[in-house]
């Protein structure tokens, strides 16, 4: 089983949403955070992604951000502040 700090992936997203609002992150209207890269990320992705890596996702696979590099470098840099 992966290590997790947050018992659920919900959990997770809300926290990395908050975080990347401290950032300076720019959001949708519709909450997502917007990634320049073409696409967005949800909380949605967030969860699910922290679903199947847990503490790790912060090194997770290209294949997460298929054709969005910036969204991938993106996450991976919220994500990293994040887990702390």
């Amino acid at each position: 089983m992966k290590p997790v700090k947050f018992a659920k992936p919900e959990l997770f997203a809300d926290h990395f949403f908050d975080t990347a609002e401290t950032l300076g992150v720019k959001f949708t209207q519709s909450g997502n955070i917007i990634t320049n890269g073409g696409k967005n990320i949800s909380k949605g992705k967030v969860a699910a992604i922290y679903r199947r890596y847990g503490d790790e996702c912060h090194v997770c696979p290209s294949c997460e951000f298929k054709s969005d590099s910036v969204g991938l470098k993106h996450f991976r840099m919220i994500a990293e502040k994040a887990l702390g």
